[in-house]
């Protein structure tokens, strides 16, 4: 299987190359066999919170992860001898999410805050304009 799918690489053919998910504690890992790459250079990874994609030689990968990740804390690693790329996630803890909800609360609640404010200052303009009318007439 392995060398058909090297071939196919090799003749022009775009395949999926073959992924396995595992957790390990906090982390999730990615492991993705590419038979028929020679170098981590020539490969190219997107990762996003809910998904994994990877573009090279003769390869591309879609693969939605089972959970939320840090992806701007991944790391990669390419093993050249057994040529399978190992992706290390670490997976977004309940902590994070819920410090992310609070955070979104304070962010809603400033917002509201700042509106609120705006609405008083054009209240006291428009009372202060209205005094200097009634002043002047």
């Amino acid at each position: 299987r392995e060398a058909s799918r090297a071939c196919r690489a090799f003749m022009g053919t775009i395949v999926a190359p073959d992924a396995t998910t595992r957790t390990e504690g906090d982390l999730l890992l990615v492991s993705i066999s590419l038979p028929s790459l020679r170098k981590a250079g020539e490969l190219d990874l997107q990762l996003a919170p809910d998904r994994l994609e990877l573009t090279a030689p003769g390869y591309h990968l879609v693969q939605p992860l089972a959970q939320r990740v840090r992806d701007s804390e991944a790391t990669a690693k390419f093993d050249k001898k057994k040529r399978v790329l190992t992706v290390t996630l670490p997976i977004v803890s309940l902590d994070d999410s819920n410090a992310a909800a609070a955070a979104a609360e304070v962010e809603a609640a400033e917002a509201a805050k700042a509106a609120s404010d705006a609405h008083l200052l054009r209240a006291e303009k428009e009372e202060e304009a209205a005094e200097a009318a009634v002043r002047a007439a």
